[in-house]
């Protein structure tokens, strides 16, 4: 089956690794843009205040680029920051991202609080944190299967629609903290803590090193593409801002003209981008 060219992915990367995906299906490496609404590094493909390419949406834990009409969850939210801070993807549209942790091992807040959590470098504005506080493994679940179903209807029945593209900015990366990726409950790859700070020199725990507080991308196959993101840690704590999922389309060929396919696509990557509050 031969993938449709829809986007681009051309990236100004340093460092790829090849040891974390399960599949081969994956592809991780590193290198983001600086953010203009001041949360450090955002993917090259959408920022939080400008928007980007319109088949990417960002969660960037800010109300302030919050969706249009869509106030998102302040069940994280730390308190004194409910004017500021939410999970602006946990909705209740059809297109919400369902956001499932203990509330007492996550939290959306800004700044960095000694023993609690530490703003990713160069990030002043809110982000999400997750801690085991002091003990056993914290997990927290982002599920995108409401999204890709909701789009997916949308298709033609020989279209098939995927999450081929995840960025996020990962703040003083730890090597007890954990990133995995599930397609239909299978694990489609993942990265540690460890593995990222060894491809790249750092050190756990640095709060300003470029090579502890990383942007990464994760392209996948659209054969391989995942429907949830898991986050894990085992310790205090593992920090993370400008969440970034991309959408692509393959055809699968039928004796039947694809022109509408390709337009439906359009006017979906059209909606995804009027998504976002300029």
């Amino acid at each position: 089956m031969k993938a449709l060219s829809i986007l681009s992915k051309a990236l100004p990367l340093t460092v790829a690794l090849a040891f974390a995906s399960t599949t081969q299906a994956a592809t991780i490496s590193f290198g983001g843009v600086t953010a203009n609404d001041g949360s450090g590094l955002t993917s090259s493909y959408i920022d939080p205040l400008t928007g980007g390419q319109a088949d990417y949406f960002i969660e960037s834990f800010d109300q302030a680029t919050n969706f249009t009409g869509l106030p998102g969850s302040l069940e994280y939210t730390v308190p004194g920051f409910e004017q500021e801070c939410s999970v602006n993807s946990a909705n209740g549209g059809p297109a919400g991202v369902a956001v499932t942790a203990n509330a007492s091992e996550v939290g959306i807040r800004k700044g960095t609080v000694s023993g609690v959590a530490a703003a990713p470098a160069n990030d002043s504005t809110c982000y999400g944190y997750l801690t085991n506080n002091g003990s056993g493994v914290a997990t927290t679940v982002f599920d995108y299967s409401a999204l890709l179903s909701y789009y997916t209807t949308l298709y033609s029945s020989n279209t098939l629609l995927g999450i081929t593209y995840l960025g996020f900015y990962w703040g003083s990366v730890d090597t007890f903290n954990d990133f995995e990726f599930y397609s239909e409950g299978n694990l489609v790859t993942s990265i540690t803590g460890s593995q990222l700070l060894s491809a790249l020199g750092g050190q756990s725990g640095n709060q300003t090193s470029s090579k502890s507080n990383v942007y990464v991308n994760i392209d996948f196959s659209i054969a391989e593409q995942f429907d949830t993101l898991v986050i894990k840690t085992s310790g205090i704590a593992g920090e993370f801002d400008n969440i970034v999922v991309g959408l692509s389309t393959r055809q699968i060929p039928v004796p039947a003209p694809t022109g509408l396919a390709l337009f439906a696509f359009g006017l979906i990557a059209l909606g995804l981008r009027s998504r976002l509050k300029k």
